[in-house]
């Protein structure tokens, strides 16, 4: 009873022990890797996804939001470098859709999973790699930003749309 009381504790209180995506016991230089990797392949997806937006304005709020993706990206890359480790390349295909608003939920919960990993990962990063805690700060305020603008978008678009 007091074993299960305290894993249900440790899960709550230390989630990034608890975590079922295998990613779980990451180091700190691989949890920045992994969050590195996981917002360029969210950036790249989101530029695919505004290609083929129906209109113009929605197309040019994607790829504001990837823009500033892939510059949060140079920024821990930067971090990553400035802690002798190195940046893993990987190449992933864009989650699609059969139409836009398909695409757009789908970067809307991508978007989710990287702020689940980010806050798994957050209160340890913060301990234990100097300079880290401003910069997951400003990523936390970008990530709100960008949750709420595919919100908006979500909700304007047809759902019943044949649109590419």
């Amino acid at each position: 009873m007091v074993g299960a009381l305290c894993k249900k504790l440790e899960a709550l209180l230390l989630p990034e022990r608890s975590a079922d995506d295998g990613a779980r016991h990451l180091e700190p230089m691989a949890a920045l890797q992994l969050v590195h990797q996981r917002i360029l392949q969210l950036a790249n997806q989101i530029e695919s996804h505004a290609e083929l937006a129906p209109y113009p304005q929605v197309a040019e709020r994607l790829r504001q939001i990837a823009d500033e993706k892939r510059n949060s990206g140079k920024g821990l890359k930067e971090i990553i470098e400035n802690l002798q480790g190195s940046i893993r390349e990987g190449t992933q295909l864009p989650a699609t859709g059969k139409n836009h608003w398909q695409r757009l939920i789908r970067d809307l919960e991508d978007q989710r999973a990287l702020d689940d990993l980010l806050s798994r990962y957050e209160f340890n990063l913060t301990r234990q790699v100097p300079g880290v805690a401003t910069f997951l700060r400003e990523l936390e305020r970008m990530h709100e930003t960008h949750t709420r603008s595919l919100i908006q978008l979500i909700a304007v678009a047809d759902p019943q749309a044949n649109q590419t």
